[in-house]
């Protein structure tokens, strides 16, 4: 089976998207040729005769999607005709006016991550599947109260304050703002924002003022920060504009939530995306449908009374599940057409 995935492939890995494309790649090539092109080059002229020459038997988009999105897809099945298209609804941002244009460039299957986003492209005739993304589970695990506390002392943080850790971009629609009334002279606030897209200087100010600690910085042993926490919050909550564009900076299935729950962290997350679909509530794992929500679970996971076992709960979601799951998507589409 060849493969053709489109995506980002290349600059930190500090973000979703890029993160998903690196790890997906990765794992199929343990069953399959890969081609992997990144979506910014898709202007030079290499980009085309590569896949062309590769003749893949799938051409998988892994962002997405948009009318930008569905229409380079559609052109590059034109360009290999014998191909199967799929694309992963990580991050859809398809406003009303143009969701009309689905059927007409509608792929062979799409991969669907919230209700609301499967509801959406079924209306439109699409053929969907529900198929989560992964997380690195070697990579991030638990690790011993010795260890937070030389992470501590590594990165300059009081022993006994309680660690509360986002990671994710400074932008108004991460809902991020909400983390200021969560700092005071008990609990430190930590959010680490990617170099790659771009930081709300409003936002960033505000944090700051609040005594929030904000690094806007790629840090390549990101697990070390999960491991000095105390607990990861999660407060975005999906928003449009009256044209139905996505203002939300988010993929639909947060790796950072994942990658927390990993490290057997108690986490405090909105009804957001996949997640309520994926995860029940207990163990942890505190879903807030509104900021009295956040308290009450910040409040508990203070006491100490809270038997985590987030780890438990995202283990069937690791990488090298994710990657053989994708493998039988693929043989499953390929075998309808042999």
């Amino acid at each position: 089976m060849r493969v053709c995935l489109l995506g980002e492939f290349y600059g930190n890995l500090d973000e979703g998207m890029r993160n998903t494309s690196s790890y997906l790649a990765k794992e199929l090539r343990k069953y399959c040729e890969v081609l992997p092109l990144d979506l910014r080059e898709v202007f030079k002229k290499t980009f085309w005769t590569e896949i062309k020459n590769f003749y893949p038997d799938i051409i998988h988009y892994l962002h997405g999607p948009t009318i930008r999105s569905l229409l380079l897809l559609k052109t590059v099945n034109i360009h290999c005709k014998d191909s199967k298209t799929i694309i992963s609804a990580t991050r859809p941002n398809l406003p009303y006016p143009f969701r009309y244009f689905i059927p007409s460039l509608k792929p062979d299957l799409v991969l669907v991550l919230s209700y609301e986003t499967e509801e959406m492209f079924r209306r439109f005739g699409c053929r969907t599947k529900f198929f989560p993304v992964g997380v690195d589970t070697n990579r991030f695990k638990p690790a011993k109260e010795k260890i937070k506390k030389e992470l501590r002392h590594k990165y300059g943080f009081d022993e006994y304050k309680l660690i509360i850790l986002h990671i994710g971009s400074i932008k108004e629609g991460r809902n991020i703002r909400l983390l200021r009334k969560l700092q005071n002279d008990d609990n430190q606030v930590l959010i680490i924002g990617p170099t790659s897209t771009g930081v709300n200087q409003g936002v960033y100010r505000d944090l700051v003022r609040s005594e929030c600690i904000v690094w806007v910085k790629y840090i390549k042993n990101i697990e070390e920060i999960y491991l000095m926490a105390d607990c990861y919050i999660y407060p975005t909550i999906k928003r449009y504009d009256f044209l139905g564009r996505n203002l939300t900076d988010s993929i639909e299935m947060p790796l950072t939530v994942l990658e927390a729950m990993a490290c057997n962290l108690p986490v405090i997350t909105t009804r957001f995306g996949a997640l309520p679909r994926l995860f029940m509530e207990g163990d942890g794992l505190f879903f807030a449908d509104s900021e009295e929500d956040v308290f009450k679970a910040l409040q508990e996971i203070k006491k100490g009374d809270v038997k985590v076992k987030t780890r438990e709960k995202v283990l069937p979601y690791s990488w090298e599940n994710i990657g053989k799951r994708l493998i039988k998507t693929y043989s499953r589409l390929l075998e309808e057409i042999a």
